[in-house]
């Protein structure tokens, strides 16, 4: 099962939150804190051509919710609060720009827009992406694209031989299988996700695209699948699965770079507590501590913690990945109404450089507090610089 979603909860006074806004920006400035000099690139950023120009560093100094320049760092250009939707066609992403994506575009202080496709709907044709930036540049905002792969996985995947299991709408929709029945890689899905991730960071750079969201294996969502279903597959071994993810993991990286930052969430279907640690591990292994050319993501921030995990302990034991040296965002657990004053305090607690909200959040009822914690986190950003994890002492 997906981990449970939570209910809401009581906010508290805006001044306790103006007070520990003020102790957190105090504590962003301590030598504790990593900067953005820790941001560490690839072999090919060398090679790479400079990225097309964008506004000045001093521009996105003046607002955090302005388009980031192309000399500024990752976590400097992704900073704030995201707006994000998910359409699978153009039609869809017409149909909620007039009433949901449009207003919660036009929010002061919005960094950006997020846009989260399946993968079968962003193929070799990126013309829902287009349509998606070309949204954001109406707005003023930065753009960041997402996409899903399990269920979401084209068919000539499947095609070429992709292990898959059944499951999703019906019991009838493919989910590719992270290794074969002798717990070998699944090698056909990897070369096919590796090509995928590969023109996306290459379509990112040419239109100034800063975050790359990457999607695991998956089934539903973009998020990791530990669940049954995968664990009941003949070859199954945690340490089988483990490797399939890491191997994920280093297809990012190798596209990752100074201009562009590649995303993973450690949430999902569990059991996870143990796998987020070691993919922390991994990462910082592969990148050096505190890398902005690469964030993990908690799916599960809402009312009860930033995982979305079904009980304290569980959720305890996620965030231990708190405390290792890694860049992080967190993502809404639902597309609901909340105490934002609540939710926005993990943001500070965490660490975190960059929040998503779903657009249909910003109709509900408390919009305007919404609007007011997004202005709190650009002045935040503005203040002291994106958030970052601590350094490693």
């Amino acid at each position: 099962m997906r981990l449970r979603r939570k209910t809401d909860r009581c906010g508290t006074a805006r001044a306790a939150m103006a007070a520990g806004v003020a102790a957190l920006l105090a504590l962003a400035a301590a030598p504790g804190v990593c900067g953005g000099s820790a941001e560490a690139g690839t072999a090919a950023d060398a090679t790479r051509p400079a990225a097309a120009s964008r506004p000045a560093a001093a521009a996105l100094a003046a607002d955090a919710s302005r388009p980031a320049a192309a000399e500024s760092s990752n976590a400097e250009a992704i900073a704030g609060t995201w707006v994000l939707q998910q359409a699978s066609s153009r039609a869809e992403l017409d149909g909620v720009l007039p009433k949901t994506l449009g207003p919660a575009l036009k929010t002061p202080h919005v960094r950006g827009f997020c846009l989260r496709v399946p993968w079968k709907a962003a193929d070799e044709d990126f013309a829902l992406l287009e349509a998606g930036l070309a949204i954001a540049r109406g707005h003023g905002v930065s753009y960041s694209v997402r996409f899903m792969a399990g269920r979401h996985t084209p068919a000539r995947v499947f095609d070429k031989g992709c292990r898959f299991y059944l499951a999703g709408r019906g019991g009838q929709e493919k989910v590719p299988v992270p290794f074969l029945a002798d717990g070998s890689p699944n090698a056909v899905f990897e070369e096919a996700y590796d090509a995928h991730v590969g023109r996306l960071a290459a379509w990112c750079r040419a239109n100034g695209v800063r975050l790359l969201h990457l999607a695991w294996y998956g089934q539903d969502w973009a998020e990791l699948n530990h669940g049954k279903e995968v664990r009941a597959q003949a070859g199954y071994s945690y340490e089988n699965w483990l490797r399939a993810h890491l191997r994920l993991i280093d297809i990012g990286l190798k596209y990752g770079g100074k201009d562009l930052a590649v995303e993973l969430p450690f949430s999902g279907h569990g059991p996870l507590t143990e796998a987020g640690p070691a993919f922390a591990d991994h990462v910082i292994g592969r990148a050096g501590p505190c890398s902005t050319l690469f964030f993990c993501q908690a799916n599960g921030w809402g009312p009860g913690g930033d995982w979305g995990a079904p009980t304290a302990e569980t959720e305890a034991a996620f965030d231990r990945i708190w405390r290792k040296p890694i860049c992080r965002g967190q993502q809404a657990i639902q597309p609901q109404d909340y105490q934002w004053a609540d939710l926005y305090r993990k943001l500070y607690e965490n660490r975190a450089t960059y929040c998503e909200v779903y657009a249909p959040s910003f109709t509900l009822q408390h919009k305007a507090d919404l609007a007011e914690e997004i202005r709190k986190f650009a002045e935040h950003v503005r203040a002291g610089g994106p958030p970052m994890p601590e350094r490693p002492r």
